[in-house]
């Protein structure tokens, strides 16, 4: 069996900031993304096929990102598979926001 890149069982992993702190706007926003397209409401996806989409990032992808950077990484593949956006429309609206 392949071991993912989430997989750090019995590895350091370096210090974790305790420090509770509220989560910036696109966190909350994100979050709340996930929810509405989740099973209790539209069930366009599942929870397990989200969490497959952020583990099978490549190690180097994986690694680098953040917590919520990982969730996005995951909704917006698992968008693009599902054929609900494509990768041309998300790029698109990204572009959009960072130019506002």
């Amino acid at each position: 069996m392949m071991k993912r890149p989430n997989d750090i069982g019995g590895q350091r992993a370096g210090p974790i900031d305790a420090n509770a702190r509220e989560p910036a706007m696109w966190q909350k926003r994100l979050s709340a993304l996930v929810s509405s397209l989740g099973p209790a409401n539209r069930g366009v996806i599942r929870i397990d096929e989200f969490r497959r989409t952020r583990e099978d990032l490549p190690k180097e992808v994986y690694d680098r990102l953040t917590y919520f950077e990982l969730w996005t990484e995951g909704i917006a593949g698992l968008l693009i598979e599902k054929g609900v956006l494509t990768r041309a429309e998300i790029d698109g609206r990204m572009a959009e926001k960072r130019n506002n």
